[in-house]
């Protein structure tokens, strides 16, 4: 078993990330959001009418949503998996938390303008993404990519397909 050593600052370091203000709770770029959030476009459409411009920003307060979810819920060094290629996580281990994430958040995110299935799509979506993004040489691109071709779920019980490689 190993011994965890800490400096004062690796501590303090620590602590200030896990103790971070709430707009300081994210863990993806500016331009990694909006991907997503384009991404997400593509697969749900907002009932509300809005325009085009609107539901932009609308798909984005969502991905930003569940980005501060993730960051609330999955160690920072986890998700930090999304940059690093040659690290990662494994097809188990990404499928596992897909599922267990996916349920979770659907359970603590309300999105009151959207409907359930339709809300239940957004979080999964986006949460596959992410964690696909944190698969061993996988990035953000390639999870992107690989989800332009899955058909979204048709309901809350069943999942998305899990790319392959």
């Amino acid at each position: 078993m190993t011994t965890i050593t800490l400096t004062d600052a690796q501590y303090q370091a620590i602590l200030s990330d896990f103790y971070a203000p709430q707009e300081k709770r994210a863990r993806l770029s500016q331009s990694e959001v909006v991907a997503i959030a384009n991404s997400l476009n593509k697969k749900i459409d907002i009932p509300i009418f809005f325009s085009e411009d609107q539901e932009q920003k609308i798909l984005v307060k969502i991905v930003t949503k569940i980005d501060g979810f993730l960051y609330e819920n999955l160690p920072n060094e986890v998700y930090d998996l999304i940059r690093s290629l040659p690290e990662g996580i494994d097809d188990e281990e990404a499928q596992r938390i897909v599922r267990s994430f996916s349920k979770l958040a659907n359970e603590k995110i309300n999105i009151p303008y959207l409907p359930e299935v339709a809300e239940y799509v957004a979080i999964s979506f986006v949460i596959n993404v992410i964690v696909n993004a944190m698969r061993k040489q996988w990035d953000l691109g390639k999870a992107l990519d690989a989800f332009d071709d899955i058909q979204q779920p048709d309901n809350n019980e069943s999942g998305w397909d899990f790319p392959s490689d």
